[in-house]
């Protein structure tokens, strides 16, 4: 089977890019080189600041009082720590926007509801996706957050279907990765919040 990482990537950076109306100042957080070369397909972005996940929570305190329009935290190591996201969300922009790795809803639900609920203390707006892992094609799970934009009704459909060199994510697929099934819906009734 051919490498299929690129739709993690492409999943956990234009989701949030076609979300925020004008996404400008760009933070990073973990990320490999497939991650910066999906950035660049947005010609819209100024600043794109990439801080390594080691060491994150110093590294996010060292930026000052900066502010950004879109956070992308490609680690699945921050799930559950407060810490770090109370230092990301200061970097935030009022109507920022937020997508990370997290556990998966429907095989790590302990894991899940407390990410999630942890994000839901700051965030109005705090989404699970899904995106197919290259592993035998398995849903995985990305989480979206923001104070402002709904990532289904606010998406830009012009730059979700007009940017060039995706090779997986379109409108369609944005959106149809924010539903989940009755039983997850009725498992995570307060916690996820639309």
């Amino acid at each position: 089977m051919q490498n299929l990482h690129f739709i993690r990537d492409e999943m956990l950076v234009h989701v949030p890019l076609c979300t925020h109306a004008d996404p400008r100042r760009i933070l990073v957080v973990g990320g490999c080189d497939n991650v910066r070369n999906e950035l660049a397909k947005h010609s819209i972005l100024e600043e794109v600041i990439h801080v390594d996940a080691e060491g994150a929570v110093e590294s996010l305190q060292r930026l000052g009082a900066r502010s950004y329009d879109v956070a992308i935290v490609a680690t699945d190591r921050f799930g559950g720590d407060r810490s770090f996201w109370i230092e990301l969300t200061k970097l935030l922009s009022e109507k920022g926007v937020v997508s990370a790795v997290m556990s998966n809803v429907i095989l790590e639900e302990e894991s899940a509801k407390e990410e999630l609920k942890l994000l839901g203390s700051v965030y109005r707006i705090v989404m699970p996706y899904r995106y197919e892992e290259e592993k035998a094609l398995v849903s995985s799970y990305m989480v979206l957050a923001s104070r402002f934009y709904h990532p289904t009704a606010d998406i830009n459909l012009q730059r979700a279907d007009l940017t060039d060199g995706f090779r997986y994510y379109n409108s369609d697929i944005a959106i149809a990765a924010f539903q989940t099934p009755t039983f997850v819906n009725q498992n995570y009734l307060g916690i996820i919040k639309r």
